[in-house]
């Protein structure tokens, strides 16, 4: 058998079945070949899990086989605890010293501190009751290349997963990533005060929703409320000082996104072309008339180039 064809088999085999340790029991191959499946593509879906991952572990024999690619988080609602990010913040410690070690084994240094992931995943909710600084604990401790958050309920459900206290936890953290590529977030709700922190020379209103990542390439926003238009259009309008860094962005996509709650209009991209057409006005006041006209046209042709609104889920009532 391929070698290919066997890990696609023992992979599928894995992760369907409901006591994946039975599977690397049937011979020595299927235990040495699955252990780095399962250590590589990270998935826990309980409390427990995570909870018997994070646990400190003494014997040699339960050590990583490999470092992590890929970690994915996924609880069903309602069954998620208080100290769900304390022990996720505890796992990527235990990764980041099974990647020092085996760093150490092949004879070189792992000198940051935090894990380094092509994708990391949640599926879960943020909960009112929680220290929400234990949500930014925990994601500084990794740099991943992929980040997604989303709610655990059925697409058809508009529900928030992610409170406003955990989204300016989760945004302080992203600023810290320096290879971020990929962001998908779903049901969440932005809070009144502005998560990216307005400069001296700009308001609350038209404060960037992210500060400048120039690795960031795609943004996507799903069953989103109070999401002003004004920190997407100042988000990718070059005129802003520092943002001129966030070059590399090709795509914003909105799914259901409201600038206010979901009996209100969703944001059409016309709304956001509106807000980056005030906003280069305003930075290009007392230029020459030509110059202010010719950077509103290139803001506003940026945001027809890169901006996407979609709208999905039906509503009983209230609207567009």
């Amino acid at each position: 058998l391929p070698a290919e064809l066997f890990i696609d088999i023992l992979t599928y085999a894995l992760y369907n079945h409901p006591t994946p340790s039975d599977v690397l029991c049937l011979a020595q191959s299927f235990y040495t070949v699955g252990l780095r499946i399962l250590h590589a593509d990270l998935r826990l879906r309980t409390v427990r899990q995570l909870a018997q991952f994070s646990a400190p572990q003494e014997s040699p024999e339960v050590r990583l086989a490999c470092a992590p690619k890929t970690l994915s988080l996924s609880l069903p609602g309602g069954t998620a605890t208080s100290d769900v990010f304390l022990l996720l913040a505890k796992a990527l410690r235990r990764c980041s010293a099974a990647l020092n070690e085996l760093s150490a084994d092949e004879g070189h240094r792992h000198g940051d501190t935090r894990v380094p992931l092509d994708v990391l995943r949640l599926c879960l909710h943020s909960h009112m009751r929680i220290d929400v600084q234990h949500i930014y604990d925990a994601l500084i401790l990794v740099d991943p290349r992929t980040f997604i958050w989303t709610g655990p309920d059925p697409p058809h459900h508009f529900s928030i997963a992610i409170t406003p206290e955990a989204v300016a936890q989760l945004f302080r953290a992203i600023r810290t990533w320096s290879h971020i590529t990929h962001i998908k977030l779903a049901n969440l709700s932005f809070p009144e005060e502005h998560i990216a922190g307005a400069g001296a020379s700009l308001s609350v209103v038209t404060a960037p929703l992210l500060p400048p990542i120039p690795s960031l390439r795609t943004l996507a926003l799903g069953k989103t409320v109070f999401l002003p238009p004004d920190a997407i259009a100042a988000m990718i309008c070059p005129l802003i000082p520092g943002q001129e860094a966030m070059d590399a962005l090709e795509l914003i996509h909105l799914v259901d996104a409201y600038r206010g709650s979901i009996w209100g209009p969703r944001i059409r991209r016309s709304d956001i072309e509106r807000a980056a057409s005030m906003l280069a006005r305003a930075q290009c006041q007392g230029e020459d008339t030509a110059v202010a006209e010719r950077a509103e046209a290139e803001v506003i042709s940026r945001v027809r180039r890169i901006v996407r609104c979609e709208a999905v889920t039906e509503r009983l009532m209230g609207g567009d």
